[in-house]
């Protein structure tokens, strides 16, 4: 083979790695873009998104927890027990309707209407049932849990369900913390979850049915 030949056959490898080389980052290249169109498309979501439920939480009605009366004692048949006072305020800008407590866990049948902590056993009971069940800007409804006497710092979770003036549903969860060893206040480490709607539906726009 001649040298031209070798030359030749030199300049046709190099023109196919080239070209391969060049196919290549052009192929990396369009995935680099796509990759970046999705991460910018799924940026352009979050934030419609998250416009939107901002926008819609400052309208809806949202529940804060409020503690205004102390942990008090009760004896409850030949038994201590703590009875502990729970308010919820309506802090958003819209009235809340047919407001109930919605059981968290289910154990054999019975309606838990409390978690506590870790425990797979559930010690917290309603004593006193939300007093209304309705609640407009700025008001409060009270409602009571008891629970035999302890000396255990615990995280009480519990729930609610209430709907808006068009019918739509929300559902709402909350914390709060307790030690009567130490105080027979709430502590300050609560927290009142955003509400989140469970059912999207406008009833207003539901015909009247003729009698």
């Amino acid at each position: 083979m001649s040298i031209s030949d070798l030359v030749s056959v030199a300049a046709l490898i190099l023109s196919i790695i080239s070209f391969y080389k060049s196919n290549e980052s052009d192929k990396i290249t369009k995935r680099w873009e796509v990759y970046k169109e999705n991460v910018r498309q799924k940026e352009v979501d979050e934030q419609n998104y998250y416009s939107k439920n901002n926008s819609r939480v400052s309208l809806i009605p949202y529940f804060h927890l409020s503690f205004n009366k102390k942990i008090d004692t009760k004896n409850i048949g030949n038994e201590e027990h703590f009875i502990l006072p729970i308010s919820l305020i309506n802090l958003g800008r819209e009235s809340a309707t047919n407001i109930r407590l919605e059981p968290i866990i289910q154990d054999g049948g019975i309606e838990n209407y409390f978690k506590t902590g870790d425990l797979q056993k559930n010690i917290h009971f309603v004593y006193e049932y939300l007093n209304m069940q309705y609640a407009f800007p700025g008001v409060s409804i009270d409602f009571s849990v008891c629970c035999k006497k302890h000396g255990t710092a615990y995280d009480v979770f519990f729930k609610i369900r209430f709907n808006d003036l068009i019918g739509r549903t929300y559902e709402q969860e909350f914390r709060f913390q307790y030690c009567f060893t130490v105080t027979n206040e709430f502590s300050m480490n609560h927290t009142s979850s955003l509400p989140i709607c469970i059912e999207d539906s406008d009833r207003t726009s539901k015909p009247i049915s003729s009698v």
